[in-house]
């Protein structure tokens, strides 16, 4: 991508998650290596009973419901309910309120996999029909982002798999550095999806034991749900006495296009050589990864090994063992914590048993890892199809 010359900033962040609504409790659950999972209900017969994933509380949803719009509160399909609630939470923390003289002209740039995804699953189960769901958009869902914030720039929608709330990312910056807006709503959401279900269920790749990223007995992803928003500005829109959390230096986004489901070394290795080359930076730059850590044999073999031949050193943690796998919000949770990380200078632990590790990662297990001089922290996001995305982002303090 064209880096351009202006720098570009995140000043506010928002998250809904099985932690509950806002940065607050998502922080002190991935701090504590608190995990929220739940059994899920099988969807057909036949399906085992007792597969864990991660599901946004009642309360917290109806913390959501009570900021939303009316537009939204008529018909609060998850995703866009989600999306909102976390975008006017980044809003405040960034200082700003919705139809703010700096979002008039604002970018918007929502990455989801699954979208509206219970609106059809409503239709072919024959509970509702779809003009009783308020139809069916995903891109609906960037529509609403900024209807709510009160923006009238670009909004789009990316669905690239897991990888989409980075691939938003990358998008947005783009934009903010070709001039085309000083300010952008970006991140990512996802609902709990029947279909999603079902098709992870039918790999094999979900069950009875929650998500163990990189350890001897890592077997199943845990589906979750949410959203992670934040507000990135350039240089000149910043307000003034304002400390933003990270700068953002570069993004890289690939697709391998080799397999439907299991990563490529090849192609995940180079997104990983082009986001550092994008940043000026070299592999020992990098302080802490949040790894894409999905706890499956294929993906964490790939990254971990990436991780102990190019980063011995770099401190890696892996959140979805905390809060379960966001699909296409992974992303944006990683860059919300990532960000928090930077302000904190705290490393969230992965939540497995050190003991158990098979792969020669430095994983942060435990106790939070405390990173006093912290300057440089990567975010990984990939996804089937063969989709890729990294982000890196700078201290500023």
């Amino acid at each position: 991508m064209n880096r351009g010359t202006a720098r570009v900033f995140i000043t506010g962040l928002g998250v809904i998650s099985p932690a509950g609504a806002g940065v607050e409790p998502f922080w002190d659950d991935l701090c504590a290596g608190r995990s929220r999972f739940e059994q899920l209900p099988p969807l057909y017969a036949g399906m085992k009973p007792g597969i864990l994933g991660g599901r946004v509380p009642r309360e917290a949803r109806e913390t959501a419901l009570a900021q939303v719009d009316a537009v939204t509160r008529e018909n609060p399909r998850a995703a866009s309910l989600f999306a909102e609630f976390a975008a006017l939470e980044a809003l405040r923390d960034a200082g700003l309120a919705p139809g703010d003289d700096a979002l008039r002209n604002a970018v918007v740039c929502v990455g989801s996999s699954d979208g509206q995804a219970e609106v059809l699953e409503d239709l072919v189960a024959e509970r509702r029909g779809i003009a009783g769901r308020g139809g069916f958009s995903s891109y609906s869902i960037a529509h609403g982002v900024a209807r709510t914030v009160g923006a009238s720039g670009p909004a789009l929608l990316l669905q690239s798999t897991c990888a989409s709330a980075n691939v938003a990312l990358s998008c947005a910056l783009e934009m903010l550095r070709a001039g085309i807006a000083d300010t952008a709503v970006v991140g990512g959401c996802d609902p709990y999806s029947e279909k999603n279900i079902i098709g992870f269920n039918t790999l094999q790749a979900i069950g009875p034991s929650p998500c163990k990223p990189f350890t001897r007995s890592r077997r199943y992803v845990t589906p979750s749900e949410g959203a992670g928003m934040f507000v990135l500005q350039t240089e000149r829109a910043l307000r003034p006495g304002a400390t933003p959390y990270a700068e953002v230096l570069a993004t890289a986004i690939s697709n391998d296009a080799s397999h439907p489901t299991a990563p490529d070394r090849d192609g995940v290795a180079s997104c990983h050589r082009r986001s550092l080359d994008e940043a000026g930076l070299k592999a020992e730059d990098i302080d802490v990864i949040f790894a894409h850590g999905t706890g499956s044999r294929a993906n964490d073999t790939i990254e971990g090994g990436i991780f102990a031949e190019q980063y011995p050193r770099t401190a890696v943690t892996a959140i979805k063992s905390t809060i379960g796998h966001l699909m296409g919000a992974a992303g944006a949770a990683g860059a919300v914590a990532a960000c928090l990380t930077m302000r904190h200078r705290l490393v969230p632990p992965t939540a497995v048993d050190p003991d158990d590790i098979e792969l020669d990662v430095n994983l942060v297990t435990g106790e939070p890892l405390s990173v006093p001089d912290l300057r440089h922290v990567q975010n990984n996001a990939f996804g089937f199809g063969g989709n890729n995305a990294i982000s890196i982002f700078r201290s500023v303090s």
